[in-house]
């Protein structure tokens, strides 16, 4: 259906802006166009130094916004259920408000709340994306299999959570300049646990938190490929590939402390975060109960069956 590949479209979109993000961020070029909309009074300015991160980030997001547009558009034509309605309205309200965080960003000159609230709108956004091209995806034919327990599911929200407020304490390390508070120690901080001061602390809040969202991930794999029937192909491959996943975002986390912040190894952890978020969620919606789409326009969800993988 057209609204399923314009909501897959719309993440993957997102998710190259969220990476393109991480570049205005990490190259300094967050304040290369001083005004917004447009940059130093261009629609289309030159395209080099930090202006071609910061106006390409723009135009980026203003793509995502054609395609949240476009879905909503398309979902509203198409699909009578009030749920699938209210996330694509919902969907058009957080482009906007992410949009708006965007311009208070630069016009404030960089203000902490709102920069990390930027980040934090972004993934809120990008999982709602997901979501929703989960449940816009056709009905499936083959036959439905038995349920996997609940507590498997359970483990696996838990990882997404976490996941997610890993990603908005890293957002914080970023944006307050803590990268480096730990000098390239590791794994420890200047010998200690818990170091003394504020930015270091916030620096090893982020470490310990990675310990504890890795962990996390793990058991939640370790559940899905137990509880998950052989043919459930789709749902065992995101389950293998998670702990491959976090244990690529932690040892990019140390990369990007003994790099000193380089720019390809901290947007490779960004993209990587992005990727984990992804696939966490991808997982928890894998093991459980959807509501199976019709593929006729305007057709109400016939009820619901677990999820084939």
């Amino acid at each position: 259906m057209a609204e399923h590949r314009f909501a897959v479209a719309t993440a993957v979109a997102t998710f190259a802006l969220l990476v393109i993000g991480g570049l205005v961020h990490a190259t300094g070029s967050s304040l290369a166009c001083p005004d917004w909309p447009l940059c130093s009074g261009q629609l289309f300015p030159r395209m080099e130094g930090g202006v071609l991160y910061e106006h390409g980030h723009r135009l980026a997001a203003l793509t995502v916004a054609t395609l949240t547009a476009a879905l909503a558009t398309l979902v509203f034509r198409r699909r009578r259920e009030p749920g699938l309605r209210a996330l694509a309205a919902l969907a058009v309200v957080l482009v906007l408000f992410q949009a708006s965080l965007g311009a208070i960003t630069v016009l404030y000159r960089l203000p902490l709340l709102v920069s990390a609230s930027h980040l934090a709108t972004s993934m809120a956004f990008f999982s709602l994306v997901i979501y929703m091209a989960w449940r816009l995806r056709p009905a499936a034919t083959a036959p439905a299999p038995s349920p996997v327990p609940a507590g498997a599911r359970r483990v696996a929200g838990i990882a997404v959570a976490a996941t997610y407020l890993q990603i908005v304490l890293g957002a914080f390390v970023r944006h307050t300049g803590a990268g480096l508070a730990c000098n390239v120690r590791i794994p420890l901080c200047e010998g200690a646990l818990w170091p003394a001061w504020g930015p270091a602390r916030l620096h090893m809040a982020h470490r310990l938190l990675g310990v504890a969202v890795a962990l996390l991930v793990v058991a939640a794999a370790a559940a899905a490929l137990r509880a998950l029937p052989r043919g459930a192909r789709l749902a065992r491959a995101i389950a293998w590939a998670a702990p491959v996943v976090v244990l690529l975002q932690v040892a990019a986390g140390f990369w990007t402390v003994t790099s000193f912040i380089s720019v390809p190894v901290v947007t490779l952890h960004v993209a990587l975060g992005a990727a984990l978020l992804a696939n966490t969620l991808t997982l928890f919606l894998l093991l459980g109960p959807h509501r199976a789409a019709s593929s006729a326009p305007g057709a109400v969800a016939a009820g619901l069956a677990p999820a084939a993988g």
